[in-house]
């Protein structure tokens, strides 16, 4: 399998790239900072390409041969911090597809870009309101314009609190829609298990066209329960 990655040189898409060369996948990656992409070895399947993910001509050539294209693109916090990656990206990437006839795009934004009663109070009251409100809105762009989408085949990941834990190779908790329901635990997932399941619904047809929230298993047990098992007395996935 051939793909593309753009918004490969931040913490997400670096795994993405990583975890990618490990299943033995031609790996291209369109950056307009190459030199951030930090990968542990030269691999012969790993063509970097220096762009800008908002040109088309540069994602058209860098798409074009590809089975498909996945985004770990983000924006930055900040209540005054204007943010329009998600929409102008996709945008560009769409017209880029049909052009080149990719049919396969998976990308990640957020657990409740839309509101819903069930959110973590601290997310729905305090952060998204405040410091994340431009990045979410423009998220909610790009959603909405996907769903309206009949000509592609698209994915949208939705991920809790990111952290910066080791891969654990167990399969994520999955909830189609804003979030996962009905967790006794901390709301978060490690970026390497993000990465993982971007990669692994390549080669599931489970969620095509959907919006699938996810979390790590361990926010499927109780906090008391966490304690018992815990390691040096910290909580396991506290940093």
């Amino acid at each position: 399998m051939r793909i593309l990655i753009v918004g490969a040189t931040g913490p997400t898409g670096q795994e993405l790239v990583r975890q990618a060369l490990d299943k033995g996948y031609d790996v291209k990656v369109l950056a307009r900072n190459p030199d951030k992409l930090n990968v542990p070895q030269p691999s012969e399947k790993l063509k970097v390409i220096h762009g800008d993910v908002l040109k088309l001509e540069d994602v058209k050539d860098a798409l074009t041969g590809c089975d498909a294209i996945l985004s770990a693109l983000g924006g930055k916090p900040g209540m005054f911090t204007s943010c329009d990656v998600y929409s102008k990206s996709y945008d560009v990437i769409l017209k880029a597809m049909k052009e080149v006839a990719v049919n396969r795009f998976i990308t990640v934004t957020s657990w409740g870009t839309k509101d819903d009663p069930d959110l973590p109070y601290l997310w729905r009251w305090v952060f998204k309101p405040s410091l994340l409100r431009n990045v979410v809105a423009d998220m909610v762009v790009m959603e909405d314009k996907l769903v309206k989408e009949q000509d592609i085949n698209w994915t949208v990941v939705k991920p809790p609190r990111l952290m910066d834990n080791p891969l654990t190779g167990v399969a994520p908790l999955t909830m189609e829609g804003q979030l996962v329901r009905g967790l006794p635990g901390k709301a978060q997932i490690g970026r390497p298990d993000l990465a993982k399941f971007m990669l692994d619904c390549l080669t599931t047809a489970e969620w095509d066209r959907k919006l699938v929230a996810i979390c790590s298993r361990a926010a499927a047990v109780p906090p008391a329960a966490a304690e018992g098992n815990s390691v040096d007395g910290q909580d396991k996935g506290e940093k």
